[in-house]
């Protein structure tokens, strides 16, 4: 895995020498404890332990010495090179711009991944029409079937426009997709959800839209806007079953006015999604 060669030398002989990189799903580091990697097997705790210093020196070099830049940190998180987020903890203050980030304490970094072929079952769901939504606990799989769904429309001839805010599904850097979405996706990186997808629908002629957890009015109200000029919207959203989907006002009225027809629950937390794991449920039906 790329990002290691940022770890201190002893941590990265370690976990290289005790877990498979290519199964490892985050990592959580900790200053003066011992750093905990949770893979598809299961969670290893390291002998090796990052001081204050080194902490903060990995950090930097993950995000490429930006840490201290970034607007994403006043949101806890920072995405890096090949998709993977980075949350960090720490002391922070409340400044006029936002958060400010001072000392840190902690980091947790979540393995983005391609997995080709689990998004098959979502791409049909989506062909059938309308807009479709990947629900599912945090870890579940939802942004890696969202990427490989998006492929496999794409490549399939669909015109598809992706409001990636946070950079996790397609990783654009300076603009292009280091993460493969498909060859007719249109990707509008780094601008909050609601925005990106009224540029996509003015600009780009898609025939579906996408993005990564929905969430707040706002967020919603591009959903409708789209569908009421005839483009379905396919996201993702935080939600482990029907009644906490339905609990969010914002999401029940997309339901409910058929914006959204079609909702996929993801119930097994795992990145690589087996087909068992997945259930569709008509919109018309959950919120009764």
């Amino acid at each position: 895995m790329e990002m290691l060669r940022c770890f201190p030398p002893l941590l990265r002989q370690e976990l290289e020498a005790a877990v498979d990189p290519d199964r490892i799903c985050d990592i959580r580091l900790f200053a003066g404890r011992p750093c905990a990697v949770r893979t598809m097997d299961g969670e290893y705790m390291t002998d090796f332990i990052l001081d204050a210093g080194e902490l903060d020196g990995l950090a930097q070099a993950l995000s490429r010495r930006m840490l201290r830049l970034s607007p994403g940190v006043s949101e806890g998180f920072i995405t890096l090179a090949g998709g993977h987020r980075m949350g960090l903890c720490g002391q922070v203050t409340q400044e006029p711009e936002g958060l400010l980030l001072h000392g840190l304490g902690s980091l947790c970094i979540r393995v983005a991944r391609e997995a080709p072929g689990c998004g098959r079952s979502l791409a049909a769901t989506v062909r059938r029409g309308g807009g479709v939504l990947v629900a599912g606990a945090p870890g579940s799989g939802k942004t890696t079937m969202l990427r490989d769904a998006l492929r496999l429309l794409s490549d399939g001839g669909w015109a598809v426009g992706l409001a990636d805010e946070r950079g996790e599904v397609a990783a654009c850097l300076d603009g292009v997709p280091q993460l493969d979405v498909g060859m007719r996706t249109h990707v509008v990186d780094g601008c909050k959800k609601a925005d990106g997808l009224r540029w996509l629908l003015r600009a780009m002629c898609p025939q579906l839209l996408a993005t990564d957890e929905l969430y707040g009015p706002e967020d919603c109200r591009a959903v409708r806007e789209a569908a009421a000029c005839g483009v379905p919207v396919l996201a993702t959203v935080h939600a482990g079953c029907a009644a906490e989907l339905c609990a969010r006002q914002g999401i029940r009225a997309l339901l409910e006015e058929g914006a959204v027809r079609r909702v996929v629950f993801l119930h097994r937390r795992s990145v690589l999604v087996a087909a068992e794991a997945r259930e569709v449920l008509e919109a018309s039906c959950l919120c009764r």
